[in-house]
């Protein structure tokens, strides 16, 4: 997996055209929300195709059923697309993260803040705890 040559412009204008779309389980969650972008810089699906949900125990069980937790599914997805993990301290814009807040969550970098959807929006997210990060080659 890499992302395409004119990524960055991708990356904004997805950012621009999605900013008011409200969070919604199954289509426009953490999950889908941060594949969807990284299909628009790469052209490629993270989360493999067999995974679906609609709610969040339908979400909770393919997170469970795939590999336990959600930070272990990125690892497995990101570890299936040849996506490799970084030092989080070198985290950049297009690079996802899995912080913890209540729970784990996955979100994508904008280079300085983690870009997640929230119920009025894409959200920013700051001074957030970190996990882990992946960096998609390009």
């Amino acid at each position: 997996m890499k992302k395409v040559v004119d990524w960055e412009i991708k990356f904004n204008s997805f950012i621009d055209k999605n900013k008011n779309k409200a969070f919604k389980w199954g289509t426009w969650d953490c999950c889908k929300f941060s594949n969807s972008v990284i299909k628009e810089i790469t052209g490629v699906d993270l989360i493999p195709k067999t995974l679906k949900w609609n709610d969040e125990d339908s979400a909770m069980k393919a997170i469970k059923t795939y590999n336990k937790t959600l930070l272990k599914s990125i690892e497995k997805a990101c570890k299936a697309k040849g996506v490799n993990e970084i030092e989080k301290t070198f985290v950049s814009k297009g690079d996802l993260i899995v912080y913890k807040e209540e729970t784990e969550l996955v979100g994508i970098s904008d280079g300085f803040n983690v870009l997640t959807p929230t119920d009025d929006g894409i959200g920013v997210k700051n001074n957030v705890n970190v996990l882990k990060v992946w960096h998609i080659d390009g």
